[in-house]
């Protein structure tokens, strides 16, 4: 009885390491050839501010996304992956059609517990416990992620870039644990991240220089995910014409702690970050150290088989020792609310087949600190507290 309960255990442990860590997983469990897809199209609506589009007293249909994943082993050790992506929110992402990514995952060593390998090409960042698959509606916990650690506005940086990646993995009586090292080049040169780095659109751009990656990651045998991430970005300033600002140099580094129970019909989860940005060098606009602030706890019931209940507390503050941005709002004269966001999320999934899903999304906001800065251009006519609804159908096949 012993032995067959930890052969059970054994393949529990495995079997979630498989469908939980993009890391070696596919290699065990697909076929050499393996394609899919999906689409999604949401709907939004808020009040006093725009997000992903005309929201504002209106409804956006500007939130699209679908992407077509292929994958083909070749060889036993030996997989090659990517995947076409077609995504559309607002005047924050415009681009369409692009390439998601695109990866080959070399498996040099492995045992029957063990897995150690490299990844190249243009890698998915292990970043937190949803980035590399926040892309898929059917694996987010909502149809915004929790925006004060996944924030759409830094969504390129985050996503995915050239790069390398070392990792490994192994099922123990302990647990299962997997890590990822790697080196890759940041994606800076988008409008979204400007907006984030300097607070508005430039003549000049920034350019990523490289970035250190790392993450940690244990589930242990109460069903319980721990993981810790680092990043070490860096990225310069190439100034346009007539540009007030100087050849300056952008630093993002930020630790992430995240933390899942998983109980029989509940998943609670929580993270927290307090990412650290430097500016130095820009000339006109002063050099600057800020710590930044960001939290969230979040609850899933899935009260029946094909429902499930969502609720979410959201905290973001762009300065951990100013957190009503009254300092920022003396400064500049621009208003405090710029500088934090509490949001309070209601949402409701039905997945009305294996391969529809329906969702429906509620946020009362207090404060614009991650709203997206193309849909709002003009600082001044920004509101603090905003709600907005959202709905989203996603098919898969």
């Amino acid at each position: 009885m012993k032995a067959s309960r930890r052969s059970g255990w054994n393949s529990l442990l495995l079997g979630g390491l498989l469908a939980t860590s993009p890391v070696w997983a596919d290699d065990l469990a697909s076929p050499r050839y393996h394609i899919q897809g999906f689409a999604a199209q949401g709907l939004i609506g808020s009040t006093n501010n725009r997000f992903f589009g005309d929201s504002r007293d209106a409804v956006s249909t500007e939130f699209t996304e679908a992407g077509l994943h292929g994958s083909w082993q070749p060889l036993d050790p030996l997989r090659l992956s990517g995947q076409v992506l077609y995504r559309r929110a607002g005047e924050s992402d415009r681009d369409g059609l692009r390439l998601d990514y695109a990866q080959a995952d070399w498996q040099f060593y492995q045992t029957d517990v063990t897995q150690f390998g490299l990844k190249l090409g243009k890698v998915k960042l292990p970043y937190g416990l949803y980035n590399e698959t926040r892309d898929v509606p059917f694996t987010r916990p909502g149809i915004l992620l929790p925006q004060s650690v996944y924030v759409d506005n830094s969504r390129d940086l985050l996503l995915a870039a050239p790069g390398i990646f070392l990792h490994g993995a192994s099922v123990r009586e302990y647990g299962a644990t997997d890590f990822q090292l790697g080196w890759i080049r940041p994606n800076f040169d988008s409008e979204s991240v400007e907006y984030v780095f300097l607070g508005n659109t430039r003549p000049g751009g920034l350019k990523g220089k490289g970035a250190l990656g790392a993450r940690l990651r244990w589930d242990t045998p109460t069903d319980t995910t721990l993981m810790l991430t680092y990043a070490d970005a860096k990225g310069d300033y190439l100034p346009g014409s007539l540009d007030p600002l100087a050849a300056g140099e952008v630093r993002f580094r930020n630790w992430l702690a995240s933390v899942q129970q998983r109980l029989d019909t509940l998943t609670l989860t929580a993270e927290y970050a307090e990412p650290r940005l430097d500016l130095r060098g820009f000339g006109a606009l002063p050099d600057t150290h800020r710590v930044v602030q960001a939290v969230y706890l979040q609850g899933e019931w899935r009260f029946h088989p094909a429902w499930e209940l969502m609720l979410r507390h959201d905290i973001f503050y762009r300065d951990k020792n100013d957190k009503n941005g009254l300092q920022f709002q003396a400064a500049t004269g621009l208003p405090a609310h710029t500088m934090f966001a509490r949001d309070w999320t209601l949402g409701l999934r039905w997945d009305a087949t294996p391969s529809l899903m329906l969702r429906a999304e509620y946020h009362h906001v207090d404060g614009t600190g991650w709203l997206p800065g193309p849909d709002n251009p003009d600082f001044l006519s920004r509101e603090q507290r905003w709600n907005m609804w959202l709905l989203q159908a996603a098919y898969r096949f």
